[in-house]
C-alpha cells in the first residue's frame, strides 16, 4: 500500500485533533488517573506531534536521556546511601522530566514552524491551539517539581499546607496543572497561590508567554486561515 501526500494530510489533522482532545480530557479526569498514567499519556500526545516534526531518533533520544537522568541520579544516591524517596517517586520524576524536555523541545519546533507557514488550513489551527495547551502542561510539569523540591512553594489547599505526604505529592501534579491552566488564562481564582520566588516568577512568566503566544502566534495562523478561507471564497465566486 503506497503512503501518498493525502494520508499525511489525514494524519496531521487526526493527530491533532486527538492529542487536543486527549490533553483536554486530562483536565476533567486526571483526578481519577494515576499520575504516571496521566504522564504517560501527556508523552504519547508529545511523541505523536514531534515525530512529524523532527522523526522518530531525534524524538526517542531527547525523551530517553531525560527519562533516565534523574533515575541515574537516584542509583548514584543509593550507592552511596544518600537516597531518601523510593523508586516509585524517581519513576514519576523521570516521567516528568521526560515530558518537560519532549514538551519543551516539540514546542520551539512547532513554534519556529508555525510562525514560517505561508498558508493555515483547520489542521494548522486546531495544532495551534493546541500548543496553547502544550505550554500550560509544560509549567505544570515545572510547577510539580518546585513543589517537590520546595513543598512548601504553593499555598494549595489546607491539608497540603500543614505538610505534604506521599498521597498528597501523588495529586500534587493535578493541582498544579489545573492551576497551570488559571494562571495561563489570567483567570487567578487564588485558590492555589505561589509564595517562594521560583513559583511566583514561573506562573510570571507563564502569563507573558501564554498572551504572547495568542496575540502573535494564534492570531497569525487565524489570519493565514482566514487569508486562506477568502481565496477559496474568490476562487468560487469567479467559476
Amino acid at each position: 500500500m503506497k503512503i501518498g501526500p493525502e494520508f499525511y494530510y489525514k494524519w496531521n489533522h487526526r493527530r491533532h485533533l486527538i492529542g487536543g482532545l486527549i490533553l483536554l480530557s486530562l483536565l476533567f479526569f486526571g483526578n481519577y488517573l494515576p499520575v504516571n498514567v496521566t504522564l504517560s499519556l501527556m508523552m504519547l500526545v508529545a511523541w505523536m506531534a514531534l515525530i512529524s516534526f523532527v522523526g522518530f531518533k531525534r524524538t526517542f533520544v531527547a525523551t530517553v536521556i531525560s527519562f533516565f537522568i534523574p533515575l541515574i541520579v537516584h542509583l548514584v544516591r543509593v550507592f552511596y546511601g544518600k537516597a531518601v524517596e523510593g523508586w516509585a517517586v524517581e519513576v514519576e520524576l523521570s516521567l516528568e522530566m521526560a515530558v518537560i524536555s519532549t514538551m519543551v523541545y516539540g514546542a520551539i519546533v512547532w513554534v519556529l514552524k508555525l510562525l514560517k507557514a505561508k498558508r493555515a488550513g483547520f489542521d494548522q489551527v486546531i495544532g495551534a491551539c493546541n500548543l496553547y495547551v502544550w505550554i500550560a502542561t509544560i509549567y505544570a510539569c515545572f510547577y510539580t517539581l518546585i513543589s517537590k523540591i520546595h513543598p512548601d512553594a504553593f499555598h494549595l489547599q489546607a491539608r497540603l499546607t500543614t505538610g505534604l505526604n506521599d498521597a498528597d505529592m501523588r495529586q500534587n501534579f493535578n493541582e498544579l496543572f489545573y492551576f497551570s491552566f488559571v494562571t495561563q488564562t489570567t483567570l487567578g481564582y487564588g485558590d492555589i497561590v505561589p509564595v517562594m520566588h521560583s513559583a511566583r516568577a514561573l506562573a510570571i512568566s507563564q502569563a507573558i508567554i501564554g498572551q504572547f503566544y495568542v496575540a502573535v502566534v494564534l492570531t497569525y495562523i487565524l489570519n493565514l486561515w482566514i487569508q486562506d478561507i477568502g481565496k477559496q471564497v474568490n476562487k468560487s465566486n469567479d467559476a
